[in-house]
This record gives structure tokens, sequence and C-alpha cells, in this order.
């Protein structure tokens, strides 16, 4: 025991005694320095104060002066820094004299005010006396003196301190004095806990938010989960009256009482066992509001992480599951937004699987609004785990887009699209591959073109849902050609159809778009009568391309009427740019130009989307035939698919071939085996490509002569494709050609053939060698006298149409044909021809009927 600091505690407070009005000063100094003695000073040992040992009643007689003086006056003064120092002194004479209370009753509930008022500058951590009040709080905490509050009767001092700390916590605050403020409050509730305790304390968890609400928040949680068990039994019976008779609760938290067993079944869960299963009453009610907030509690607490709401309440858990066939709109829609909840706190659980059955069945509710809202859940969900979203219920979502509601259509195509975006994100990205039952979605999109009743889902509308919503904005040419390769191998009749019903339409706009443009820059001097009705022609042809032609036309005459040249340079640049990212350059360059304040603008953007190359361009044929060469796809089905896909493009746009011409020719002569359709590709684009005829000759003359029939047929239309006037004797080449190998005998149905679609593209060519090939038909094919069949065409031609017609019946007898209505007609028609023109292209025409019929097969 340090005596000599007993003794100067004892002085200080007999000099402070003797003051009867000291100033601030004298006050300040002397108890500083009465802090720090007390501060030295150890408290006794419980024995010593059982016993009542000199050396305990050596330390209260020292304190004895300033305790009095304490409560005679110092607790009363209004200085700051005076009532800081004495609540110091205040809790180490508290410390110094535990466990017993060092001051009487009647001066108590005084110190404790004083004390609280120390707590409610906690806040303020930037204070100098910061520490020091951190000091007071944990001398507090440490000598448990709070509770001689519940003593003395003064429980509003406590329920004020309760609030005292729930408002002055702060997240940054250390963790030592939280533990401080959560040791007093649990000394407190473990001594007496009571229901106006458990509303502050409860009151405070449902804050939520700032800084200060979050940190009072987490205070209440820490307190819920120490002291459980004290609390469980007002908990339990709060809100099991809340559940069975909230009307008869009057405490104003009656109204929150879902949000509370949230948050405490997130902290103390153990808490509620008796509480949830009286949750059933609320999903059998007839209140429809009761039921919906029931559900969002029980959807809530089902999203809880490592939660087994499910299986620990099971009978809870069915009847949740029924009321996502409740006989309410409003309860149906809840419990779907519940399923959300539900599934993606646990993708994998057996609980998801039900609850996805149960979202399933709502996609067929009798309720349009509900089926729109299973829609949007079900997208959602398929976006959150597309790996193990299952197929089935994806599909049953795709097909709301046949729904008999145009709304439900509407909103189940932008979902898709939200889903189809994430799919090809991922693909993009390695995390998945390409699935047939995803690519369903634009497969089934395309069939919304045969839509009747809704505008929308018109060829106009559905041609810029391809080019700006299928892929997402940033997605890579070689990426989405991969979907479109893989979308045509599981193309139907009908949606290649509907594909080239689009395609078509803005090809034709291209057209009537150059066309246009053209006749302005020719007769941009002239406004003549005759200009503006070609104008307004095509002005009408390029509107039905838009949704609402009417209002289209009006917005190309306000175009028309515009001076500024370069707006029409920029969209001729649009309509001539086979490239997508010049494409896109030129096209934000032009709605810069026009500004989005304008009132031709929205249309100028849509109009500039259809001008572009943007759902194929020159890229996308690049990519497909990148692939075709190097065999990326993998196997036969796929490439098949590559090359109906360049069909398909290359039919309606050939001109996007050109950049390719080397790579096609690559790949077309390299080919193991010869393919109709990349036949029919150089057909279609030969017009429009830069392809030297010496270069491609060799092989398509080997197909006029070795390959198929169709091949044969293809191979002469592609070389009529490459050929210009210039060069016109490689026909008469190919003819010669032709000949010889008809007189060899071999492969004798291509040549002829050949030799027949020959004489469509030049007849003066194949009329120079028809003394060669007429005998042949006649005598190999025929197997007629040839002078004696001519006798009978030189009657037949000299009589009417009737008598041609029975003269024809006799030759088809007579060469071995059917009587066949379709093969009489051709006959007629072919007298006709022969003497309309000559008759040494009787041959060229025969070849054709031939061709036509069932009569020359593969020998």
């Amino acid at each position: 025991m340090d005596d000599s600091a007993l003794r100067l505690v004892s002085e200080i407070g007999t000099q402070l005694a003797q003051q009867t009005r000291p100033n601030k000063d004298f006050l300040v100094k002397s108890l500083r320095q009465a802090v720090s003695t007390l501060s030295q000073l150890e408290q006794p040992s419980s024995q010593e104060v059982a016993k009542k040992s000199e050396a305990a009643k050596k330390i209260e007689a020292a304190i004895k002066p300033l305790k009095k003086r304490i409560v005679n006056g110092l607790l009363q003064h209004r200085d700051k820094d005076v009532r800081l120092l004495v609540a110091i002194c205040v809790s180490e004479i508290f410390r110094i004299l535990a466990p017993e209370p060092p001051f009487e009753d009647k001066y108590l509930r005084d110190i404790f005010k004083l004390i609280l008022s120390m707590f409610a500058e906690l806040a303020d951590t930037t204070s100098p006396f910061f520490s020091r009040r951190v000091k007071i709080l944990e001398i507090v905490s440490r000598c448990k003196c709070c509770v001689i509050m519940l003593d003395i009767d003064c429980n509003d001092l406590v329920t004020e301190m309760f609030d005292i700390f729930f408002s002055v916590v702060r997240e940054h605050h250390q963790r030592s004095l939280v533990n401080d403020i959560l040791s007093i409050v649990t000394h407190i509730l473990n001594e007496e806990a009571s229901q106006p305790l458990l509303d502050l304390i409860l009151r405070n968890l449902l804050k939520e938010g700032k800084e200060t609400l979050s940190a009072s928040s987490q205070l209440a949680i820490s307190v819920i989960q120490t002291c459980a068990e004290k609390l469980e039994p007002f908990v339990c019976g709060f809100l099991t009256s809340c559940i069975l008779d909230r009307d008869a609760i009057k405490s104003e938290l009656s109204e929150f009482y879902h949000e509370i067993i949230f948050k405490i079944n997130q902290c103390a869960p153990q808490m509620l066992l008796a509480v949830i299963p009286n949750m059933i009453q609320e999903l059998l009610t007839d209140q429809v509001d009761v039921r919906i907030k029931a559900l969002t509690l029980i959807g809530k607490l089902l999203s809880l992480p490592e939660n087994h709401i499910a299986q620990d309440y099971r009978s809870l858990f069915i009847e949740f599951l029924k009321r996502f066939s409740d006989k309410s709109a409003e309860v149906r829609m809840s419990a779907l937004q519940c399923a959300k909840l539900c599934y993606m706190n646990n993708p994998t659980g057996t609980e998801s699987h039900e609850v996805l059955s149960a979202l399933e069945g709502r996609l067929l509710d009798f309720e349009d609004r509900v089926r729109i809202q299973a829609v949007i859940i079900a997208c959602d969900l398929a976006r959150f785990n597309l790996k193990i979203f299952p197929p089935k219920l994806l599909g049953q979502t795709i097909e709301r887009l046949r729904d008999k509601k145009i709304s439900v259509r509407k909103e189940t195509l932008q979902k898709l699209l939200e889903v189809y975006h994430d799919y090809s994100n991922q693909c993009s990205e390695g995390y998945m591959v390409i699935s047939d039952h995803l690519e369903q979605i634009p497969l089934k999109m395309l069939m919304l073109c045969y839509d009747k009743d809704c505008k929308e889902f018109r060829p106009q509308n559905m041609e810029l849902v391809l080019a700006r919503d299928l892929f997402p904005e940033l997605l890579s040419v070689e990426e989405r050609t991969r979907h479109w390769v893989h979308l045509f191998s599981l193309f139907t009749p009908l949606q290649l159809k509907a594909l080239n019903s689009i395609l078509t339409q803005k090809r034709r706009l291209q057209n009537e778009m150059q066309t246009y443009l053209a006749l302005r820059r020719k007769e941009k001097e002239t406004c003549s009568e005759e200009n503006q009705k070609r104008y307004r022609t095509l002005f009408m042809k390029m509107a039905s391309s838009f949704p609402d032609p009417s209002k289209a036309e009006e917005c190309f005459q306000k175009l028309n009427d515009m001076k500024d040249n370069n707006i029409f340079n920029m969209l001729e640049l649009l309509v001539n740019d086979l490239q997508h990212i010049n494409a896109q350059t030129i096209r934000g360059k032009l709605l810069n130009i026009i500004g989005d304040k304008h009132q031709n603008f929205k249309f100028l953007q849509t109009l500039s989307l259809k001008c572009s190359y943007n759902v194929f361009n020159s890229e996308h044929v690049h990519c497909i035939l990148d692939n075709l060469s190097s065999s990326s796809f993998g196997n036969k089905q796929f490439k098949d698919s590559s090359v109906n896909l360049l069909l398909a493009v290359t039919r309606i746009f050939p001109m996007l071939l050109k950049g390719s011409e080397e790579q096609f020719q690559i790949l077309l002569e390299g080919s193991n085996t010869v393919d109709d359709k990349m036949i029919e590709v150089l057909a279609k684009a030969g017009p429009h490509i830069s392809v030297k005829i010496s270069e491609i000759y060799p092989f398509l003359k080997r197909v006029c002569l070795g390959g198929t029939r169709l091949q044969s047929k293809l191979a002469v239309s592609a070389i009529a494709a490459l050929v210009d006037t210039s060069k016109q004797f490689i026909f008469s080449d190919l003819c010669k050609e032709l000949v010889e190998s008809l007189h060899t005998g071999k492969n004798i149905p291509t040549v002829l053939q050949s030799l027949g679609c020959l004489a469509q593209h030049s007849a003066s060519t194949f009329d120079a060698q028809d003394g060669e090939i007429t005998p042949f038909i006649y005598e190999r094919i025929l197997q007629v006298d040839l002078l004696d069949d001519l006798r009978s065409f030189d009657d037949i031609s000299g009589c009417s149409d009737s008598s041609n017609l029975k003269e024809m019946n006799k030759i088809q007898e007579m060469w071995g044909y059917s009587s066949d209505p379709l093969h009489s007609l051709e006959l007629s028609l072919l007298s006709k021809e022969i003497n309309y023109h000559f008759r040494g292209l009787f041959s060229a025409f025969l070849l054709s009927f031939l061709f036509s019929s069932s009569f020359l097969t593969v020998s």
C-alpha cells in the first residue's frame, strides 16, 4: 500500500472541502492531481475488504474527504472539463472500493447520470478527451457497477444508457470499446432482462444503411447472440403474439415482426424454434396481404446461406410450395419472387428442384401477368448459372414466345435475349460450349416472323433484333459466326424461310437506297415533276421495310429535303461498305452530324442500321472460309452447316465474298470431294468478285465432264457468271470438249446436262456443234432415225396447237414415255420454240425436256 498516495488523496479532498467557491483553475489542477493519484492506488483484495482489514480502512478513510466533496457540489458543476475529471475520479473510486458501492444510495442516481453523460460523448473520436471517456467506460465495464442501477430502481437510467450505447457506437471504434459496451449491456440483461430493453434492442436490430445505423445493428446482433438464453422467452412471446394476434400488440415493432424474425434467424436461429412453425397460420389465412408478407419472409429465410429452413420446417416448406398455385394472382407472383431467392441460395439443392418445378407450372398460368413474371424469374435464374439450369425448364420458357398474349411474347423475347447475351459471352470466354438447347432461343425467335397479330415481330423489326440485339455488342465476328454455323445445323425450312425473308427485305432496301442515291446525285441540279415521282416511288418501296410504312415515307421525304451532302455521302458509304467495323464508324459519324435533337434522328438511326451490313458482312464470310479451311468444326455436320450458311448469305449478298476470292478458290479446288453448294456459291457470287476465269476454269471443266448432273449444271452457271464478253471463246472450247466426251461414252448424263445448260448461256456456241450433238441424241439416246423424226417434226410444225399435241403424244409413245400431260405440254412448247427460232436448236431444247423428265437416268 502506497501511504504517500493515500495521504495525497486525503489532502486533495480536504483542500477541496475547504474551498467554498473555488475557481476553475484550482478545481481542474486539484482534480487532475486526484485522478493521477487514484490511478496509482490498487484495489484491496476481496479478503481484505471482507475482513475490514487495516489496509481497507485506511483506503476508505483517505478517499472519504474527496467523496464528500464530490457529492457536495462537484456532481452538479456545469463546466465540461471539471465534470470529466469528476467522472474519472468517480470511476476510479468505484474501481478501488469495488465490489461495494462507494457512495450512498441517495447520491448514486446523480453519479450515474454523470457517468452516462460521459458515455454520450463517445461518438466524438476526435476529441482530446476521447481516451479519458474510454477509460471511464472500461472501468465501469470491469467493475460491473452499472448493475447497481437496477438495485436502486433506476431502470429509466438503464434504458437511457442502452439508448446512448446504440446511438454512439461507430464502425471505426476499436474493438475493445465495443466489447466494453457489450459487457455492460450483457451484465444488465443477465441480471434483469425486460421487454422495454428488448424493444430497444430490436429497434436497433432493424437499422441498416448508414455507418452509424449499421454499427448499432451489429451491436444489437452481438447482444442477441450473447444473451440469447435470457432474451428468448421475451422474443418468442412477442413474435408469437404478433403472428397469432398482431392487433393485440401495442408495440410499434409489431409492424416489423417479419423483419425481426429474419434478422434473428440470421444471428440466433435457435431462438425461433417455437416461432417459425406458426408461420403456417399466415400462409393459410384469408388475407392476401398477410399471405404475401409471409411468403416474402419465407423466401428471404430460404435465401440465407447454410440455412436449413426447408429441412427443419418441412411442413412449412410444403405449404410454401402450395402458394405457387394460390387462388390470388398477387400471391402467386410473390411466390415466384421467393423462388428466385431460394434457387440462387442453393441451386443444386433438393428444395431448389422442387421450387423450379413449381415455377415451371406458372409458365402456363391462366393469368398473363403471372406468366410474364414466371418468364422473368426463369430467365434470371438461367443467367445465374447457365451450366446447371435445367434445359427442360429453359425450353418451356422459350415456348412462351408462342404465347397467346402479345405482351407475354414481347417480354419473353427481351428476357431471352439477355440470357443469350450471357450465354454468348460465356462461350466466348471458354466457360461454356455451344449447346443445342440454348441455340433454340434465336431459332424460336425467328418463328415470330410468322405472327400475324403483332407488327413488332414482322421481318421489318426482326431484322433490327438480329442486327442489334441478338449478340452482345462487343462479341467478336468469329464468335458470332460460330453461333450462326451451329444455328444452321438446327434450322428447319420454316426458320430458313424466315431468315431469307429478313435478309431479302434488307437487300431490297439497300438496292433501292443505292438507286435513290444515284438518282439524287445525277439529278441534284433539277427538280422536275418526273424526278419527284420517281423519288416517291422509291420512298414507297423503301418504306415497306419499316414497321410503319406511312410514317417512314414522310421521313424519307424530310430526308430528301435536307441539304447536307455529307449525310447522303455517308449513307452511300454504309450501303457499299461490306465490313461491319467500318460501317459502325461511319454510322457513328452520321448520327453525330444529325444530332439526337433532330426530328429525323430516330428514323436515321434505324435507316443507318438497315443500310449497314450488320446481320452478315464480309468478315462473317471470311470466318466461315477460315473454319472450313482449318476443319475447326471437327465433324461433317458442322462443315455442311458452314457451307449452308455461306450459300444462304451469298444467295442474297453475293458481294460479301469479295475480298475472300483466293481463300475461297483454294478451298474449292483443294477439297477431296466436290461440294455442289460451294459451286453454287461461286455461280451466285461470280459477277461480284474478282476471280480469273483462267485459274478456276480447269476445275469447273472437270466438274462439267466428270461431276454429277447437278454439279455440271452449277459449274456451267459459274463459268457464265465469270466470263465476260471478251472471253466467249471459253464456251466454244468447253462445248468441243463436251462433244468429244459425248462420243467416248463416259458419264453421258453429266455431259448432256452440261451441253443443255451451255445452250442456255451461249446459243451460238451450241449451234456450232449441233451437227455432232443432234444425231447422237437421236441415235444413241432416243434410238430413232433422225431423218424420219425430222419429217415428223416438219409435219407437226405446220399444224395447229391441238394437232401438235396429238402428234407429240405419238412421239411420246414412239420414244417410250408414259402419257403424261406435263410431257405433252413441254413437247408442244418445244414445237413452238423451234418454229420461232431454228431447227438446229431442237436438240438443246430436247435435252432440257429429257432432264426435266424421268427418261434419262445415270448410267
